[in-house]
C-alpha cells in the first residue's frame, strides 16, 4: 500500500514538472512560435536565413533633441535636399530624428521630413533629472509622449501614420508604464533599450526584435518591461566601440576616448561599420547628438564616412522604419531595387513645396570692417564619466550635472590620482613651502 502511494506521489510530482516545463517552452520565444513579419526573437541570425553577402548592409543614423539653426546646416550638408547622395536604388539616403519640443523649429522639421527622412518622438520637455523618466507616472509620461507626437503632427504637418517611433530622453526607460503607452497608442517601435554588447569590433550584432515574449535581454538600465507586447518592435541601442577599440559608447558623442582629429573620428565610424559588414550585417546603429558636429573634424569625418558608403553597391543609409520594413519582409540584394517599401518618387529640392516660415532667425554678427556672417552658438561639451552601467556606455549619470568643470580646467588634465574636487594649494603658498624646504636643507 505504501509503495502504491509513493508511486502515485512521484507520478504527480513528475506530471507537475512536465506541465511546468511545457508551459515555460510555450512562453519562450522560439523560431517555431515567433515568425516574421509580425514576430522576431532577439538574436544575431539574419532574417530570411540569407547569407551576409546576400543582403544589404543597412546604416541607421539617428540624431536626438531639438532641430533649429544650431544643426540645420549640418543636416543639409550631410543629407542634401537635392538628393545628390543616393542609395544604390537611386533614392536619397535618409536619417531618423528623435525630436523634442523645446527650441525646435517645426518648419525645419517639415522640410527635413519632405526630403524623405523620418521624424520620431522624443518628448516635450526632455526634463531633468534622469530619475524622473524612470519613475514617471502613467499620466505624466503620457503627456510627454502623446503631446509631442501631436506637436509634430500639428506644427510640422507630418501625417500621424508617419510618426511611428519613440526614444526616451537619456535612454532611460520607464518599464511597462512606457511600453503600455506606446503599445496602446499604436507606436511601431521603441529605440530606448541599450544593449551593452558586443564590446569589440569583431563579433556579430543584435538585430531588431519584437516583444511578443517580453524583454529577455540584459536589463542594462532599469526599469525594463516585464510584460509582452505582441508585434511591437525594439530597435536596440547597440554600443559602438571607441576609435581605440577600448570602451563602449551608446552615443557617438559620449565616447570617453573622444577622437582628437579627423582620422580618429573617421576610424571610430569605420571600424564599427566593418564589424557589422563583415559579420552578420545587422543594421549599424549610429546614435548621436548634433553637438558632436560642432567640432569641425567630427563633421568632416562623418561627411567623409557617408561619402564612402554611398559608393558601395550593397550599403543603404536608411531610416529606422524602412530598416524594420526590410526585417519584416527580407529580400536579397538581387531583388532590392524592386522592394516596394524602399522605392521613392523623389525630385530634387522637393522640400521647397513644403511651404512654411522658420520660427527662429539665425544669429548674426558683424565684425569690424567685415560683412555680416551667420554664426551658430557652440556650447562647451563636457564628456561625462561614471562607474555604473549607464556611465559605462558614456550616458550622463543621473542628475546630469557632470563634474561641473569646463574643458579648460587644469584639473581635467591632471593624473587620475589627483583628479578630485578638493581645492588646490594656492601658488603663493607653494612658493612659501618651497623656500622653507630649501632653508631646512641648508640648516641640515
Amino acid at each position: 500500500m505504501n509503495w502504491l502511494l509513493l508511486t502515485l506521489f512521484v507520478c504527480f510530482v513528475v506530471g507537475i514538472a512536465v506541465a511546468q516545463k511545457k508551459s515555460d517552452i510555450e512562453n519562450r520565444c522560439t523560431p517555431s512560435n515567433c515568425k516574421l513579419p509580425k514576430c522576431r526573437c532577439p538574436g544575431h541570425s539574419i532574417p530570411g536565413g540569407y547569407k551576409p553577402e546576400e543582403i544589404p548592409q543597412m546604416v541607421i543614423i539617428t540624431f536626438d533633441d531639438a532641430v533649429n539653426w544650431e544643426n540645420w546646416g549640418y543636416y543639409s550638408r550631410l543629407f542634401p535636399p537635392d538628393g545628390s547622395r543616393a542609395n544604390p536604388n537611386g533614392c536619397p539616403i535618409g536619417m531618423t530624428l528623435f525630436v523634442s519640443h523645446n527650441f525646435t523649429d517645426y518648419c525645419m522639421i517639415k522640410k527635413i521630413h519632405a526630403r524623405g527622412n523620418e521624424i520620431a518622438d522624443h518628448s516635450v520637455s526632455h526634463r531633468l533629472p534622469h530619475a524622473w523618466w524612470a519613475e514617471a507616472t502613467d499620466e505624466d509620461l503620457s503627456e510627454e509622449i502623446l503631446t509631442q507626437r501631436q506637436n509634430l503632427a500639428d506644427l510640422a504637418e507630418i501625417p500621424m501614420e508617419d510618426l511611428k517611433g519613440w526614444r526616451s530622453p537619456f535612454l532611460q526607460p520607464t518599464g511597462d508604464t512606457m511600453f503600455n503607452i506606446l503599445y496602446k497608442n499604436n507606436f511601431t517601435y521603441d529605440a530606448t533599450m541599450t544593449y551593452p554588447f558586443p564590446r569589440n569590433v569583431y563579433s556579430p550584432v543584435m538585430w531588431p526584435f519584437t516583444l511578443d515574449y517580453s524583454y529577455t535581454l540584459v536589463c542594462n538600465i532599469d526599469p525594463c518591461p516585464k510584460k509582452a507586447y505582441p508585434g511591437f518592435w525594439i530597435l536596440p541601442v547597440v554600443v559602438m566601440m571607441d576609435y581605440r577599440e577600448h570602451l563602449p559608447c551608446a552615443y557617438v558623442d559620449f565616447c570617453k576616448n573622444a577622437p582628437r582629429n579627423q582620422d580618429e573620428a573617421f576610424q571610430l565610424l569605420w571600424k564599427n561599420f566593418l564589424r557589422n559588414y563583415r559579420t552578420n550585417r545587422a543594421p549599424l546603429y549610429i546614435n548621436l547628438h548634433s553637438l558632436w558636429l560642432n567640432v569641425d573634424f567630427n563633421l568632416d569625418a562623418l561627411d567623409d564616412f557617408i561619402q564612402r558608403l554611398v559608393t558601395m553597391d550593397d550599403v543603404y543609409i536608411t531610416t529606422v522604419s524602412k530598416a524594420l520594413e526590410w526585417v519584416q519582409n527580407p529580400v536579397p540584394l538581387s531583388q532590392i531595387k524592386d522592394f516596394e517599401p524602399w522605392k521613392c518618387d523623389f525630385k530634387p529640392n522637393q522640400e521647397d513645396d513644403a511651404f512654411c516660415s522658420f520660427t527662429y532667425k539665425p544669429r548674426t554678427t558683424r565684425p569690424p570692417n567685415k560683412p555680416t556672417t551667420t554664426t551658430t552658438q557652440r556650447p562647451n561639451y563636457v564628456n561625462q564619466g561614471g562607474g555604473d552601467n549607464r556611465n559605462d556606455l558614456g550616458i550622463p549619470p543621473k542628475g546630469g550635472k557632470g563634474n561641473g568643470r569646463g574643458s579648460n580646467d587644469p584639473r581635467n588634465r591632471r593624473p587620475w590620482f589627483l583628479k578630485n574636487d578638493s581645492p588646490r594649494i594656492p601658488t603663493s603658498l607653494n612658493t612659501l613651502l618651497f623656500v622653507l624646504c630649501l632653508a631646512a636643507k641648508q640648516l641640515l
